[in-house]
């Protein structure tokens, strides 16, 4: 790491990050703010050295920094805001909502059940984000109607949006920085249906595993509401609830090409952001009028949390820190398979949960990429993968859609405060990362 540029770019990271885990400051604000103090660091390093006429200067220009942002996944979390928007808009959610009440009856336990598994499905094609500004909104509405408390729903949601979107490339964000990573480095053999192989098994076992856990956790919190309310609810027909027919239509056939393309087109190296980009924004230019409404629904908190985020961990990658920890790495796992499963599900699990499952994922995504390159097997960009989604809900801090489920209890004046949120979710964590140890070292002698 170069010195002493490395150390006062090491200072600000750490500091931005303790200053956004307090939860005292905006975190996209925070991190922006992060990001303008390294690129001053390294700005004025770049122009001492250069004028010291240093070959090699040690800092760097604004845009350099610029250049080392995920815009690729910054691009592709915009996209799919902007669908969900346009699908939030039309109705689609209550229907869906409607549509999914009904059959249990107003059985809470079922409803419940019905909900968690949609979550689950809904988590392959969109990213934990996305699937939280669907289910949240959809969830809060539900459980309001019927009067029954909301808060186990959205803590078991965003649980299960995490692990769930483990086995899909466009699941998660860190899913994305990772697989963008092996893309530029030119590492073949790891792609969408290699992951979905290795890791839908282990998503479902986990999923098998954590519904009777649920059950236990909330046994006194999920009773049935009572028959005069669940009438009432039930009368009303879930085709009442389209508000745009034609906003309901634009979102199916966007949904259904994204769910394809993303299926299908990341043999061909068919990049998520573009194809996301393309029906996204041909779906606003369909709405005509709409459209600034739609784009001013979009998290944009998020997506300059995120910008922020990236221009930190760039940083680290110029004053050449990520390398240095690439190589203890190397040294620690070059022993065997089993130091290197141990290693990369543990440790950057236990990161996610203190730091944020995203930062953790784009420092450590060249590690993984080395030693895919290494061994020429594609089980380690997936270990890290399970790692850093498992590990985003160790703590609630780990990853967006609990600090957004939160977010929404808290705005319903209801909060899910951070000790409610753990007592459920760690223990899960810790059994989760268990199970996927075991499960990733069969997968690391067969593959």
């Amino acid at each position: 790491m170069q010195e002493p540029v490395g150390t006062l770019v090491l200072f600000v990271f750490i500091g931005t990050y303790l200053l956004i885990s307090s939860e005292k400051v905006n975190r996209a604000a925070m991190s922006m703010v992060g990001m303008g103090l390294v690129g001053l660091v390294l700005w004025a390093a770049f122009n001492i050295d250069s004028a010291a006429g240093s070959i090699d200067p040690m800092g760097a220009t604004f845009s350099t920094l610029v250049e080392h942002i995920e815009w690729g996944t910054i691009l592709f979390i915009i996209s799919m805001m902007a669908i969900v928007s346009v699908a939030r808009n039309s109705g689609m959610f209550q229907y869906i909502a409607l549509t999914l009440v009904r059959p249990t009856g107003g059985n809470t336990k079922r409803l419940f059940t019905v909900f968690i598994l949609f979550v689950f499905v809904i988590s392959l094609v969109f990213d934990t984000t996305s699937t939280i500004l669907i289910m949240g909104p959809l969830t809060i509405e539900v459980c309001n109607a019927l009067e029954i408390d909301f808060k186990p729903f959205l803590i078991s949601e965003a649980i299960v949006a995490n692990f769930a979107s483990i086995p899909s490339i466009v699941g998660a964000v860190p899913n994305l920085v990772i697989a963008n990573k092996l893309v530029e480095e030119g590492i073949l053999g790891f792609n969408a249906s290699i992951l979905f192989l290795i890791m839908m098994p282990l998503s479902i076992i986990l999923l098998l595993v954590t519904l009777p856990l649920f059950y236990r956790f909330f046994k006194n919190k999920l009773p049935d509401s009572e028959d005069e309310i669940r009438d009432e609810v039930f009368v009303v027909s879930p085709l009442h609830m389209i508000r745009s027919r034609n906003d309901f239509y634009l979102s199916l056939i966007a949904i259904g090409i994204l769910v394809l393309a993303f299926t299908w087109g990341q043999g061909s190296g068919l990049e998520p952001a573009l194809v996301s980009i393309i029906v996204a924004f041909v779906v606003l230019l369909m709405t005509r009028e709409r459209v600034e409404n739609i784009l001013a629904k979009i998290n944009w908190n998020t997506v300059f949390f995120l910008i922020g985020i990236f221009g930190l961990v760039g940083a680290l990658e110029i004053i050449g820190f990520i390398d240095d920890i690439g190589a203890a790495v190397n040294s620690i796992v070059e022993g065997g398979s089993g130091a290197a499963v141990a290693f990369l599900v543990w440790v950057p699990a236990l990161l996610s949960a203190v730091i944020d499952n995203i930062p953790v994922s784009v420092v450590l995504a060249p590690i993984a990429v080395s030693l895919s390159a290494a061994s020429a097997s594609p089980i380690f960009p997936a270990i890290l993968i399970f790692a850093v989604n498992v590990g985003g809900y160790v703590l609630p801090i780990g990853a967006p859609a609990n600090i957004l489920a939160m977010a929404m209890s808290e705005e319903q004046h209801d909060r899910i405060s951070f000790k409610d949120f753990a007592k459920i979710a760690t223990p899960l964590a810790l059994v989760h990362l268990l199970m996927g140890t075991g499960w990733l070292f069969l997968m690391s002698l067969i593959i």
